[in-house]
């Protein structure tokens, strides 16, 4: 009788279900037959589109991941008040995931370290929050980091290695059509008169609205596109890769890597094109023994053409030596503030008030600072005259910190940092050379490289950036467990080992 009444409710269950998906399909048909007759195409083509996404985020809310990376560039300067197009999307995956989580009656997610260190993080922001003036603001940059907190949680804790693979395709092409359109920007001088170059072009801004926070997306994605593309060059001598497969990871890589460097460049944001140098440059010395002879080589080479560039100026292509002229007044060559402000030197002179606006902030409250997201609130009170305008931020992510959470949160902040980066190293270091996973952490070394370069100019965590580098830090988390498998399968112990079978990129 038991297995009778076993069998029973089994029959039920099955037949309820394929009741409510017959009922849903009915439901979608009519639907989709009423839009067709009483709207116009383009609406109900729009419509089946979101209704035929639904579905599919419904079946597989991973896929809620790599979609909110190709967005996250263009939604992030949609705004519905204080909450932008990419919030609502985290919300939504955030959402799928938890909605997914109960239909499968399994909400766990593992303890991790970045996650830990995001979430002391946040302890010293919301500390910090209690002594603002504008609590809004504060509040504001809190669930900014509290969105990265859960970014990498979920994605680290919950997508598999393959998964996070599409993850990083996503990234790539959100950030091969941001440089596209910028590059359209500057060729057809599409933007403001402020923007003009050469007077025949105009500074890529993207949809950023301004050139620094567009290359600084970018630069946060170019190392990692230029590892990959390196790392996909053994497949095309592998005999056994499909012949599709073969050329599929070196084209897409390398055009994702193309259209992303050129964009940094027609940004003509100096911030961006340093970071983009010791990006890249990590990227290329830590390949091999080779590759650092030869970017020690090619060091040398740049070096005796700054020095004859230095000398005699006229042998260096014009716009780039006036582009960079001005430099040394960033690091005191000079008493900067004192000089008369003309067109030439307007962005340094602008920069350097904002950096001693930021050390009077700290200087009034310098363990906890003035409360985060509170420096346009504070400016007005130390700021140097005729700079009124508080901009935002200091154009210097580590002044900022220390202006709006003081010594405690900066100490925060760099151990946040300095941990990635020893977390990605030790991954780097346990894949497999010649695998995507060392490919992967390699151009993340990359990127975490150009970001602590380039916020010495800029402040980059706006515009949806900072779940940018969410992102890339959660495909990292998700393939740690595929390169903890590759060492103990090598036997390596967190050494790399020689060369062997080349994993395919595109897999």
């Amino acid at each position: 009788m038991g297995k009778t009444m076993f069998t029973s409710s089994l029959g039920d269950r099955f037949w309820s279900q394929v009741s409510t998906r017959r009922t849903l399909e009915l439901g979608g048909i009519l639907l989709l037959a009423w839009l067709i007759a009483t709207q116009p195409l383009p609406l109900v083509a729009m419509a089946g589109g979101g209704i035929g996404a639904g579905i599919l985020l419904l079946r597989r809310p991973w896929l809620a991941w790599p979609a909110l990376a190709v967005i996250l560039p263009f939604a992030s300067s949609i705004k519905f008040g204080h909450v932008s197009v990419t919030e609502l999307a985290l919300v939504g995956a955030v959402g799928l995931w938890f909605a997914d989580g109960v239909r499968r009656r399994s909400l766990r997610v593992e303890p991790a370290p970045i996650p830990g260190l995001l979430a002391v993080y946040v302890l010293v922001l919301w500390l910090s929050a209690l002594r603002a003036n504008d609590l809004v603001e504060a509040l504001a940059e809190v669930v900014k980091w509290a969105e990265v907190l859960a970014t990498v949680w979920l994605i680290g804790g919950t997508l598999t290695a393959r998964q996070s693979r599409w993850v990083v395709a996503g990234l790539l092409v959100g950030g091969g059509l941001q440089a596209l359109l910028g590059i359209v920007q500057f060729v057809f001088q599409i933007g403001p008169p402020a923007f003009v170059l050469l007077g025949r072009f105009m500074r890529a801004s993207g949809s950023f609205s301004q050139p620094n926070p567009f290359a600084g997306y970018l630069g946060l994605t170019l190392p990692a596109a230029v590892s990959l593309t390196l790392g996909s060059w053994p497949v095309l001598g592998d005999r056994r890769a499909v012949g599709f497969q073969r050329w599929l990871s070196p084209i897409f890589y390398g055009a994702a890597a193309g259209l992303i460097g050129l964009g940094i460049l027609v940004s003509w944001s100096r911030g961006a094109w340093f970071g983009a140098i010791i990006g890249l440059g990590i990227v290329v010395v830590l390949r091999s023994r080779k590759a650092l002879i030869l970017s020690g080589l090619a060091i040398l080479v740049v070096s005796i053409g700054l020095l004859l560039g230095g000398i005699r100026p006229e042998l260096a292509p014009a716009p780039i030596v006036q582009r960079l002229a001005d430099l040394p007044a960033y690091f005191g060559a000079g008493d900067v503030l004192n000089q008369p402000v003309t067109d030439e030197n307007f962005a340094v002179v602008e920069r350097v008030a904002h950096w001693v606006a930021a050390l009077r902030m700290w200087e009034r409250s310098p363990w906890l600072g003035v409360g985060p997201g509170n420096y346009a609130a504070a400016y007005l009170a130390v700021r140097i005259p005729p700079w009124d305008d508080p901009l935002g931020h200091a154009h210097n992510i580590y002044l900022n910190v220390l202006a709006e959470t003081g010594l405690v949160g900066l100490a925060a902040y760099l151990l946040l940092w300095t941990g990635v980066i020893v977390w990605v190293w030790r991954g780097w270091r346990r894949s497999r050379r010649d695998s995507w996973n060392a490919a992967l952490f390699l151009g993340i070394l990359g990127i975490l490289g150009h970001l602590t370069v380039h916020n010495i100019f800029d402040n980059l965590y706006v515009q949806g950036i900072y779940l940018h580098l969410a992102l890339w830090l959660g495909a990292a988390a998700a393939a740690q467990g595929e390169s903890a498998a590759e060492s103990a399968a090598a036997g390596v112990g967190g050494r790399h080992s020689p060369p062997g079978d080349v994993e395919n990129p595109a897999a």
